[in-house]
């Protein structure tokens, strides 16, 4: 019994940890409390499980309106009946649990949670495939499904950074948010509509070509959010753990690192002004 749960779990969670990892390993300016990361990863699997349902629901309503058969099925199919459908879940983590945190406070976070969501419903959803498939196809998933998940949470953040950054000045950040969910439905989308058996069998190459083009793009993201990562806003620390380390005159009553040098400024000017 031990060794057939291993068989199943080990293929299904060893891409999903190697990646969660990597992309948490990043964040090293100021790094998320790995126990409140692991549980939007649990959240983000729970939340995967009505998803099923959602998608067969859908798909009986389109089969009643739309031939299955035909390239339009199959577009609509996977951009609404399941693109929008699982990316929707996992931006349903990110607000409920999530984006009023305090610890989403600096702008490599987004990419850190966004992606950590998607990987808690790539795990639970890797898992049930080996059940249902066997463990012939967690090769597959592992290169192409689990890194895929991975990509569209790295653009969600992105755009959650951007609106987080817009809530916390106090600015109207509802386009950001919306972008973050739509960004994802369409890459996902188009991902896995170039997978449909409507399609004629050359699209596997231009698949394949958009899989590399996705994870490249992801990548660089990744790279480039953990070493430009800055605060949202102005973090505050506890002053008295300040004043013990610099003495009562030199203690900063907020802290200006990760801040450009002329937001510096800004920011010792209008605190000599107060």
């Amino acid at each position: 019994m031990t060794a057939t749960l291993w068989a199943v779990l080990a293929p299904a969670l060893l891409p999903v940890v190697f990646v969660f990892f990597y992309v948490y390993k990043k964040d090293k300016t100021e790094k998320e409390p790995l126990g409140f990361v692991l549980k939007v990863l649990i959240w983000g699997a729970i939340f995967s499980i009505p998803c099923a349902f959602i998608e067969l629901r859908l798909e009986n309503l389109l089969k009643g309106v739309l031939d299955e058969s035909t390239v339009k099925y199959a577009f609509w199919e996977n951009t609404v009946g399941v693109a929008l459908v699982e990316e929707f879940s996992k931006w349903l983590v990110i607000m409920i649990f999530v984006w009023k945190n305090d610890n989403f406070d600096y702008s490599y976070d987004g990419i850190v949670y966004a992606t950590t969501a998607s990987l808690g419903f790539a795990a639970l959803e890797n898992v049930m495939y080996i059940i249902s498939f066997g463990s012939s196809v967690s090769l597959g998933r592992a290169i192409f499904s689990i890194p895929g998940h991975a990509t569209f949470g790295v653009f969600m953040g992105g755009y959650l950074s951007r609106g987080k950054k817009r809530f916390l000045d106090k600015w109207p950040a509802v386009l950001p948010r919306v972008m973050a969910l739509v960004v994802p439905t369409i890459i996902h989308g188009i991902y896995d509509f170039l997978l449909s058996e409507q399609l004629p069998e050359e699209y596997n190459y231009v698949f394949f070509v958009y899989v590399l083009v996705l994870d490249f793009m992801a990548w660089r993201k990744i790279k480039r959010g953990a070493r430009k990562d800055k605060p949202l806003g102005v973090v505050k620390h506890d002053e008295s753990l300040e004043v013990e380390k610099y003495g009562p005159r030199k203690a900063p009553s907020e802290m200006t690192m990760g801040l450009s040098e002329d937001e510096s400024m800004e920011f010792r000017a209008v605190k000599e002004e107060n």
